[in-house]
């Protein structure tokens, strides 16, 4: 029986953060009955709200097994970063179960978690991206980027703790940071969703240009506008393509000196802006309603 047939209940995490606040909203209104759950109380527009452990801690899949169960839920929508590995490893089981779960294949998630396992993937694919190092800022490799370079964490969310270095002797925030060479040119946020049965078929993409930057150069955006940028949007259909990502995704591009496209970061979950690409969720609706678990 499609999960359509069942009942249209979805249970969304991180009700608090932004992802999970565009995802209780988009889903409200397409009729959705959304059961949001969260490690902290938050404010929220869901329909329920359980507070769940960290997403790191041992207990939190069982829990959300449970909450599914009892609630009847039908889809399963994850918005936490730290949560995306272990539910890609569990999605096969829970489709089996009658859970839609729209996610990547458990090896492409794990290597979007890691920024420079991303690079490295995506550059042995021919996906252009910056040029980076790993190790003491004193290695050779590191030396070799020249200045300016960013440091950022090889694992973490968003703009946290990305340094743009001018000099030597400016300390990475990051314990374990991937350097790259800074590029200068504009930078861009890519929405995208692949089909899960289908994943070279990119069913629904948005680009946005950042046009102000939490920290001026670098950082979360704090305001963004849709843009026409051909060979963005093709760089982030190549990257989805060449890991083999499935379901909703969120990529930041940014522009070197030349003005060419390279990409910085995949996260393998709706972004923090998707309801200002309304085309992310109809695509998402869609695959529920026919059917698809994923």
């Amino acid at each position: 029986m499609p999960p359509a047939a069942a009942n249209r209940n979805v249970l969304v995490t991180g009700a608090g953060g932004p992802s999970g606040m565009a995802a209780i909203a988009a889903l409200k209104a397409k009729g959705f009955v959304v059961i949001a759950v969260d490690m902290r109380e938050v404010a929220h527009a869901a329909d329920a709200f359980i507070k769940v452990p960290a997403a790191r801690e041992p207990g939190y899949l069982p829990v959300l097994r449970e909450i599914m169960s009892q609630r009847r839920v039908t889809w399963l929508l994850p918005t936490v970063s730290e949560e995306l590995g272990l539910i890609a490893r569990a999605a096969p089981e829970l489709r089996r179960g009658g859970i839609a779960t729209y996610i990547g294949e458990a090896e492409a998630v794990r290597i979007c978690d890691d920024k420079w396992d991303t690079a490295c993937a995506l550059q042995s694919a021919g996906i252009a991206v910056p040029a980076g190092a790993v190790g003491d800022a004193n290695s050779p490799a590191v030396r070799a980027l020249g200045f300016p370079l960013v440091s950022r964490p090889r694992v973490g969310r968003g703009g946290r703790d990305v340094v743009v270095h001018d000099r030597s002797g400016l300390a990475a925030l990051a314990a374990d940071p991937v350097w790259q060479a800074f590029m200068p040119g504009t930078e861009y946020d890519v929405l995208m969703v692949a089909h899960p049965d289908a994943p070279h078929e990119i069913v629904a993409s948005q680009v946005f240009e950042k046009t102000v930057l939490k920290e001026g150069r670098v950082g979360n955006a704090l305001e963004l506008v849709p843009a026409e940028a051909a060979d963005v949007a093709q760089l982030a259909r190549d990257a989805a393509r060449a890991l083999h990502l499935c379901g909703p995704m969120d990529m930041d591009i940014r522009r070197d000196a030349q003005g060419r496209p390279r990409l910085l970061e995949i996260n393998a979950r709706i972004g923090a802006h998707a309801l200002k690409a309304p085309a992310i969720f109809d695509a998402l609706a869609g695959f529920f309603e026919r059917g698809c678990l994923g």
